[in-house]
């Protein structure tokens, strides 16, 4: 704000301090010149806003503005906080003919043109200075002047200014005195505080006789809404702000014109504003509704983060809810595979202990027995020794006769099988580790080999392996180690066929393959290297007969309706017609093959000459 020259010296001493705050005249109502300017209300008031002491402090130093000037991103910051920022080399020099920054140096600077200090006001093509936005974090252009170029943020400052003047605590002097005289009203048109004199002489006047003072209670109580102002140039502080360069978008004062900006396009204030006030309005209407988008689009967002948020809590109560029942369930199971071990070690355990019982009561028996016929045999006569022999002889009885003892068949097998996937008893989880006490005996293992039959080139066959353990018990899971290889039977013939081996995982094993030349083959099967009962078995392979006839609905139909044509299905139409017909008497009732009379498309002849014959 401009301070006037009158003031330069005598006015700018302040009251004496006390409780209250004391505002000085010429930050109301700057000092008027001789020529009278006659500004328009947009241009010279400003509408009262609502008191909110958080708009008027600094982001950066979270006091109340002083002197806030506007960088380029149109964030606000006090001018001391900007010097601050340049002293901690928060600026950065930029040279776009190098394209890229560089150390910072004073070299570069050149006078400052005057104006509002934005980049418009730059005619040197030297590198760039930038500081760094502290809020948004964008660089801004360092104008030539520095940065006390940077304009200063005029709306804010009357607001400041319209709060300070609506303080209670405020004590006004009057805008006409040439002496510090207290303020005891104020003109609501003119924006002017008057003392007693001033005010009496001001209502006096033919031009503002009529205009509304109040004391300053009352406007303070209706709410000073209006206060004059005058921008002044930063170049000519003596100047007002008066005339928009039209070539530098920028508002200059009348020197300035001649100064710096010789040979511009320059045109008055007021009618610069009449040509783009449209736009900003335009611009200034677009900003609210991108401002309203915005927030819909974020009320979006926040409903949608809800939303997503409630989701996957959600989602995660399932999961931890899984997981433990999963866990509670691989509990259960290692309880219950636990269990089945307990059980077996048990069982075999004592069936080994009831053995031991009856292997040292044979042994007693025994024993007594060679003891007391030792004892008769070298000492009794042979009247002694016969008249023991029936309870001898019992006693050898009871001892089976001394038969040979049969090994005890008691196994030790048992297994674990981790891939082997086991269904919980009390839930749908699927388990995967299973114990077993059977053992694969290869020599009782059993291969269907009625499926190997008629097997014919390029068709694939397919045959079932059961698994048994020594027992001759079918075995009721997989996991074992299976190999089938096919080779040729023929001398000369080394070459061997792939053969797939699929765990049905129930003991049973699907063995499959595709011969590709008739001849004699013998299929190898093995479990854990041994051979399975019957292997090699030998394979007979015979080439495809193929269909030598039509694919047909009837004779009639296929040959055109010819009496001697006839077909394999032995269906014939009456009226002397050798072949069938659609309805009649031996028709399979379907398409089929007029050699064999197959009512399958893609199969195999069963006859090896045609009987599809007609004559034209």
């Amino acid at each position: 704000r401009r301070q006037s020259h009158e003031a330069g010296s005598a006015k700018r001493r302040s009251i004496e301090p006390t409780k209250k705050i004391f505002h000085d005249r010429s930050k109301s109502t700057p000092h008027q010149s001789k020529k009278s300017v006659h500004a328009s209300p947009r241009a010279k008031s400003v509408v009262g806003f609502p008191f909110d002491e958080s708009k008027f402090k600094c982001s950066m130093c979270r006091n109340r503005y002083l002197d806030p000037r506007v960088l380029p991103c149109l964030h606000t910051f006090c001018l001391r906080c900007l010097h601050e920022l340049e002293r901690r080399a928060f600026t950065t020099w930029y040279d776009e003919e190098l394209g890229g920054q560089r150390t910072n140096t004073t070299d570069s600077r050149k006078a400052s043109s005057g104006g509002s200090g934005y980049a418009s006001d730059k005619h040197d093509e030297g590198p760039t200075k930038r500081i760094f936005c502290p809020t948004c974090g964008s660089l801004a252009d360092m104008p030539p002047g520095g940065i006390s170029s940077f304009p200063p943020n005029y709306p804010l400052q009357h607001r400041m200014v319209l709060a300070t003047l609506n303080s209670h605590s405020t004590h006004l002097l009057c805008d006409l005195c040439t002496s510090d005289t207290s303020a005891i009203s104020r003109c609501m048109e003119c924006a002017i505080s008057f003392c007693n004199h001033c005010e009496e002489l001001h209502l006096r006047q033919k031009s503002s006789a009529d205009h509304e003072v109040l004391s300053l209670d009352e406007a303070r109580e209706k709410g000073i809404t209006k206060v004059r102002k005058q921008i002044m140039c930063m170049r000519h502080p003596d100047l007002e702000l008066s005339i928009f360069c039209s070539s530098c978008y920028q508002v200059i004062c009348r020197d300035c014109v001649s100064v710096s900006h010789k040979g511009h396009t320059c045109e008055p204030v007021s009618r610069a504003a009449k040509s783009h006030l449209s736009r900003l309005r335009l611009a200034a209407e677009r900003a609210k509704s991108v401002v309203e988008e915005t927030a819909v689009a974020a009320s979006r967002l926040n409903s949608t983060s809800k939303k997503i948020e409630a989701r996957c809590n959600k989602v995660q109560t399932e999961v931890e809810k899984f997981i433990d029942d999963y866990i509670k369930s691989i509990e259960e199971h290692k309880f219950q595979l636990l269990e089945q071990i307990r059980q077996v070690r048990e069982e075999k355990l004592k069936t080994i202990s009831q053995e031991k019982l009856k292997l040292q009561r044979r042994i007693k028996d025994a024993r007594d027995i060679a003891f007391f016929l030792d004892d008769l045999l070298n000492d009794g006569t042979d009247v002694e020794v016969l008249s023991f022999l029936n309870p001898v002889m019992d006693k050898i009885e009871k001892c089976d006769n001394f038969k040979p003892i049969k090994d005890l068949q008691c196994s030790e097998s048992l297994q674990f099988l981790p891939e082997e996937a086991v269904k919980c008893q009390n839930n749908f989880y699927m388990m995967y580790g299973a114990l077993t006490t059977q053992s694969v005996s290869p020599k009782h293992c059993h291969m269907n080999i009625e499926d190997l039959q008629n097997l014919r080139v390029g068709k694939k066959a397919e045959a079932c392996l059961e698994t048994r353990d020594s027992k001759d018990a079918p075995l009721d899971r997989g996991g074992e180690s299976v190999t089938a290889e096919i080779r040729h039977r023929e001398a000369g013939v080394s070459r061997s066929l792939v053969v797939d081996v699929l765990d049905n995982r129930n003991g049973t094993y699907t063995i499959s393959f595709v011969p590709d030349v008739a001849g004699k083959l013998l299929l190898s099967i093995n479990i854990k290297g041994s051979p399975i009962n019957g292997s090699p078995f030998p394979i007979i392979v015979r080439s495809t007969k193929h269909h030598h006839g039509t694919f047909h609905c009837c004779s009639f139909c296929s040959s055109g309706g010819s009496k001697e044509a006839s077909c394999g299905c032995g269906g014939k139409m009456p009226g002397g017609y050798k072949g069938c017909g659609h309805g009649h008497e031996g028709h399979p009732g379907r398409r089929h093959w007029s050699c064999c009379g197959n009512i399958l498309e893609h199969s195999e002849c069963s006859k090896s000459n045609s009987q599809y014959q007609f004559t034209l």
